[in-house]
């Protein structure tokens, strides 16, 4: 599209979120950014009256005119909503928002500024996580406080998430404002999933920024629920099934680095992926007895398969001896696999 009817679209997918999504729209509403918002809301045939909220929003709210309400053919899932936004916006400038989230009210003018003044294909803001009530929770991920950090430069953003194996970046894709032209470009999309395709997306969105500015400024609250779908640790039971779908999501993370081979980050990249899939497993066995039907050692082997060949490692010169154990772990009987695990993930605490 060489114009765009809009600055910027902001884009959110609707399904069951009657106790937030007024907030949600309102923060949206109500933002400072003198230009016209387009606002997306796409409806994914939820169970409860979401959508009549946001009609009485687009009657009654100044920026309703703004609001455009698409559809789906039927209930598909978080990821096809996504998916929706970014063939239906607008906007020289995508935003993509959680609609149980919120924004704060000066968030869409100071990641528009930021993108103008730099030419940047992405602007990230910080994020504050917080209960339902608005009230912070440390979530242990101090990656979401962000440096103020400009880059101009091939696999610059790449190198920042990777220079080293602590995290330093985000996963997810919501609270970024990303230039229009630049998914069109790359042909982002996100790929299907249950949960966590925000997580795949910006795995694969990364390598390809090259211009990007991070803010230290909260412009997004993540809202911690209890009920959400990747919080299974408060359920009493948890499907096997819902496992398996993380364990294929973290593989697909994992397996990524095959495809990086030629980046200067790709044994740091290599190493978290492993990593990442570590700590998901430890997080499985913690809750082994809740899983139903019965978690196998073999898929649990299956997941530790590292991506790499052994003579591919060998070659490391950073991170080689970490590497061939995990490489180990995924090629021993599956009964080792998980005992191994277990007493590692018992003797750190995370388990």
């Amino acid at each position: 599209m060489d114009s765009y009817k809009y600055k910027v679209t902001v884009g959110m997918p609707v399904y069951g979120v009657e106790k937030y999504i007024r907030k949600c729209m309102l923060s949206v509403l109500n933002q400072t950014f003198k230009d016209d918002i387009e606002i997306l809301a796409i409806d994914d045939w939820g169970p409860d009256n979401s959508i009549e909220i946001i009609k009485e929003l687009q009657e009654s709210h100044p920026r309703g005119k703004n609001i455009r309400i698409i559809t789906q053919p039927q209930n598909m899932g978080c990821w096809a909503a996504r998916n929706r936004i970014l063939e239906e916006a607008q906007g020289e400038y995508i935003f993509l928002l959680d609609s149980d989230d919120y924004i704060s009210e000066d968030c869409i003018e100071k990641l528009y500024l930021q993108a103008i003044e730099h030419n940047a294909e992405a602007v990230y803001g910080s994020v504050k996580p917080v209960n339902p009530e608005g009230q912070y929770i440390d979530i242990g991920q101090a990656y979401l406080n962000q440096p103020y950090l400009v880059i101009n430069e091939p696999d610059g953003l790449a190198r920042f998430a990777n220079q080293s194996l602590h995290p330093t970046f985000r996963d997810y894709i919501w609270n970024t404002l990303i230039r229009h032209d630049f998914i069109e470009k790359h042909h982002i999309r996100f790929k299907k999933a249950k949960f966590c395709d925000d997580m795949i997306c910006s795995c694969d969105l990364t390598p390809l920024v090259n211009s990007a500015v991070l803010i230290t400024d909260y412009t997004y609250y993540y809202v911690i629920r209890d009920n959400s779908l990747s919080n299974y640790q408060y359920r009493k039971e948890i499907k096997l099934d819902d496992i398996k779908e993380f364990i294929r999501v973290y593989s697909y993370l994992k397996d990524k680095c095959k495809e990086l081979k030629d980046k200067p980050y790709f044994e740091t990249r290599c190493t978290k992926g492993m990593i990442l899939m570590f700590y998901a497993i430890c997080g499985f066995l913690k809750n082994k007895d809740r899983i139903v039907p019965t978690l196998e050692n073999q898929v649990i082997k299956d997941a530790l398969k590292h991506p790499l060949s052994i003579k591919e490692i060998l070659r490391f010169k950073k991170y080689r001896m970490i590497n061939i154990a995990f490489y180990l772990l995924g090629v021993i009987p599956a009964f080792m696999t998980t005992s191994i695990l277990t007493t590692i993930g018992k003797k750190k605490g995370y388990i």
